[in-house]
């Protein structure tokens, strides 16, 4: 990519980086000079203090300068704090503008890699197609934080959604493509929760779960009596109903009730509270999350009916967060050190306690059918933001048009998603209709392999609602399976070929399966199949699992040095070759090669293996064997 201007992506997110690093450093400075101003007025109240103390004569005066000056001092620490405050916000957003500055320029090694399990029946096309890992598709395109986000953009890359599906998904990504600013809130508000393992699922399943009290009734209605009885005592007292020895004896007997019962029972409660409590400083995060959600108006549907989680369902996320967090805080009055003599009368007087996990419970009976489905939206909102900074990273791709009527793939200008855009050509392709196979040939670094992981991970975006480097793509629904970077295994005692071969049969199996479907058709990639075998061999068994495929209706791309493919009998009427070349310059010891990777129709009239053998530094190639390099 090139040096951007600053209304181009990577120049707002540059601009923005220094904005914040000068902010960041201007905040700095003042703190420092806050520490010398704190370090003065402390001093000079405590040297006007002993002045009071030792001339008492003018002790009103500097009595009144010294509370003065304390009170500076207390003033200058709540700023320095707030300084403090604005200091690492303004460095936690230079940080991710910075990560996004490295994913336009393809900057691998300044973005973290994202941990994910890749599901065992997806692992060969995420292997084949840089799903995951370092310089992969899903570390280009993620940005969820939260961990059900992240496992929900997995499963969109991984599982191909419905036309309908994904026109609601690229209506909504398209909706916050302008919406920077909004994003990068996101991405600062959910920085706190990426370090989270089990996220918000022990407090979901708890919310799901039976109240305690539900198991234990008895528990509750024994604190409401003795609670009930410790009023009626007291008003019976008050109202002289009861003389003075039985109302205070009543009184006596219900407080070492009290006093049993809370020491009988309380310790359960006090676990359930202590283990909500640690999770309501993680919820604290998230209840900022929605609302970030709460401010947006949307007009696409996917995105309003995200809204309406967070802000109407039985009042919404927003509204039951912050309810919980005021009972949490009723909870949590044992730990306050000042009240603590306050809770142990109320404990001992009205079980405290009790009456507070009552309200909790109501409160989970009110949003147990509602706590996942607000999470749920959660991780949805930072899948879509994902993809829209994809697209608001490269205006120049397309949002692919993915309908049941299209029965090719059909693509203009499509380029690999991982290249920088300066070294990043796009070529027009075709495949399919069914019937017919791309065949691609070319010399050895021309590009064949790259092209058909463009398409591979082009379609994958396109499945997922996101956008694709492409010019404009259309498709049919696909189910993309792949065979390229095959592995022998010493462990397992299975040779290259045996691994290729059970590859090929799982494609094959894959293609009868869905041959008469009609929602979904199988686009297969093969990458120089079967090398584990000798050429005729080779040959007769490609244009054998060629041949089944076609037969089954799948749409597939296959590349190959075996020229002889495209006039097998069997398939002579069904390939389509194309094929890129290179281009020698100079001679002898100054002769280069280069690659202009632009695809063109019919079979490859070059071969480069022997030349590239003696362009590394190994022997050149006899004169016959250099005459073989060109057809």
């Amino acid at each position: 990519m090139g040096r951007a201007d600053a209304s181009s992506a990577s120049g707002i997110y540059a601009a923005r980086s220094a904005h914040f690093a000068a902010e960041a450093a201007r905040l700095a400075r003042h703190s420092r000079w806050l520490v010398v101003v704190r370090g003065l007025t402390f001093l000079s109240a405590l040297a006007a203090l002993l002045i009071a103390y030792s001339e008492p004569s003018v002790r009103p005066f500097w009595t009144a300068a010294s509370t003065a000056m304390l009170a500076g001092f207390l003033a200058a620490v709540v700023w320095d704090d707030q300084r403090k405050q604005r200091q690492e916000r303004c460095e936690q957003l230079r940080s991710i503008n910075d990560h996004l500055l490295a994913r336009c320029l393809r900057r691998w090694t300044a973005l973290p890699v994202p941990e994910v399990s890749v599901p065992p029946e997806h692992a060969a096309v995420a292997r084949d197609l840089d799903l995951f890992g370092r310089a992969s598709v899903y570390q280009l395109v993620n940005l969820a934080h939260t961990p059900r986000g992240r496992c929900l953009l997995r499963d969109w890359l991984l599982e191909p959604a419905a036309p309908q599906e994904i026109r609601d998904r690229q209506a909504a990504v398209q909706e916050l493509v302008p919406r920077w600013e909004w994003r990068e809130a996101l991405l600062l508000r959910g920085s706190g929760i990426t370090h989270s393992v089990t996220g918000p699922e022990p407090f979901v399943a708890w919310a799901e779960g039976v109240p305690y009290f539900q198991r234990r009734p008895w528990i509750k209605w024994g604190a409401r009596l003795l609670t009930a009885a410790g009023f009626l005592a007291l008003a019976g007292l008050m109202t002289g109903l009861l003389t003075p020895d039985v109302g205070g004896s009543a009184l006596v007997v219900v407080l070492v009730l009290n006093v049993l019962f809370s020491v009988l029972f309380t310790g359960a409660v006090h676990d359930l509270f202590d283990s909500i409590t640690t999770r309501c400083g993680e919820l604290q995060q998230y209840r900022e999350l929605f609302d970030l959600l709460a401010s947006l108006s949307p007009t696409a549907p996917r995105l309003a009916a995200l809204r309406q989680v967070a802000v109407q369902e039985q009042q919404g996320a927003v509204v039951q967060l912050r309810r919980l967090r005021r009972i949490m805080q009723l909870a949590g009055l044992r730990h306050a050190t000042w009240l603590s003599i306050l809770y142990f009368g109320l404990q001992a007087t009205v079980l405290w306690d009790f009456h507070v996990l009552v309200l909790l419970e109501r409160w989970q009976r009110r949003c147990a059918g509602l706590v996942r489905r607000w999470f749920e939206a959660l991780a949805e909102l930072e899948a879509l933001g994902s993809l829209a900074c994809l697209a608001f990273d490269h205006p120049q791709w397309c949002f692919p048009d993915v309908a049941a009527a299209h029965r090719e793939l059909r693509a203009t200008n499509l380029g690999h998603p991982l290249l920088p855009a300066a070294v990043c050509v796009g070529n027009d392709v075709q495949v399919g209709p069914a019937g017919t196979i791309l065949l691609v040939t070319g010399s050895n670094m021309s590009g064949k392999s790259t092209l058909l992981r463009a398409l591979g991970v082009n379609v994958l975006l396109a499945s997922a609602g996101g956008p694709a480097c492409a010019r404009t793509l259309e498709l049919p629904q696909l189910i993309v399976t792949t065979s390229m970077r095959i592995e022998d295994s010493l462990e397992d005692g299975v040779s290259l070929f045996l691994a290729e071969l059970r590859r090929l049969k799982q494609i094959v199996d894959q293609a009868t399966e869905l041959a008469d479907r009609d929602d979904r058709t199988l686009l297969y990639l093969l990458d120089e199949v079967l090398q584990g075998t000798n050429s005729g061999e080779r040959h007769v068994a490609v244009t054998r699992v060629l041949a089944h495929l076609v037969s089954t209706g799948a749409l597939g791309a296959v590349s190959t040095h075996d020229l002889a493919l495209a006039q097998a009998p069997d398939l002579v009427a069904c390939c389509r070759p194309v094929h890129f070349r290179e281009t020698l310059h100079g001679d002898g010891a100054d002769e280069l090669m280069t690659f202009d990777y632009r695809l063109l129709p019919g079979v490859a009239t070059t071969r480069n293996a022997l030349r590239l053998l003696a362009l590394v530094g190994l022997a050149p190639p006899p004169e016959q064997d250099r005459s073989a390099s060109h057809e």
